[in-house]
């Protein structure tokens, strides 16, 4: 269990000030806990929505602003600023300007190395604080089963959709979750159709076939 606190108590040495990229799902809410029990510096926790005030986004963004007395700032996705903007806009893009914007040199993420493959290969040797491109990363050796267990015993609150399958969050839905928004939150599909009608091809497509 040391192992798995080692990034953080690595990361509380730094003082500077950070921005918490925080996305609702259950690795993100293990992430922004530990870093508001434990990070001294200044911190500003910045969710970026993929379509803004989706109900199922919005009922955990405001149980955390009243849980740490915060206020979480909203700001769009680099997929929906591309979308909008037709500009070839990447994630770092967003990140790096919304870090100078904020004054915030470092940049805290949910990632995890035992995730994917390729998660592991991209984080490498990273022991929590990469002072190259000034991330950090809280919880960069937990697997998943240290954050089911630290989400219960710490009683945090996550998406409806892990227990009705997903594996993910709902920040940036494919067809089948979106499909899932459709029946159990159809005022935000609605919204999300509005900004992305395309997207409702691909419903309609699922729907016929499983008829």
């Amino acid at each position: 269990m040391a192992n798995i606190y080692s990034a953080i108590k690595l990361i509380c040495k730094q003082q500077s000030p950070c921005m918490v990229s925080f996305s609702t799902g259950k690795d993100s809410v293990v992430m922004l806990d530990l870093m508001m029990k434990h990070y001294r510096g200044e911190m500003k926790v910045v969710y970026f929505y993929f379509v803004p005030n989706l109900s199922y986004k919005e009922r955990l963004l405001k149980f955390y602003e009243q849980k740490y007395n915060i206020t979480i700032i909203r700001k769009p996705c680099w997929t929906t600023l591309r979308y909008l903007t037709g500009k070839s806009i990447t994630q770092k893009d967003v990140m790096d300007n919304c870090r100078r914007e904020l004054d915030t040199p470092y940049i805290a993420s949910g990632m995890r190395k035992s995730e994917t493959f390729a998660r592991r290969a991209q984080l490498g040797s990273c022991n929590g604080v990469d002072e190259k491109y000034k991330w950090f990363y809280p919880i960069i050796e937990w697997k998943k089963a240290d954050i089911d267990s630290y989400i219960k015993h710490n009683h945090l609150i996550v998406g409806k959709e892990y227990d009705d399958g997903f594996k993910h969050d709902l920040s940036t839905p494919d067809h089948d979750a979106l499909l899932y928004i459709k029946n159990q939150y159809p005022s935000d599909y609605e919204k999300i159709i509005k900004t992305f009608p395309a997207m409702e091809a691909g419903i309609k497509k699922i729907e016929f076939f499983k008829e």
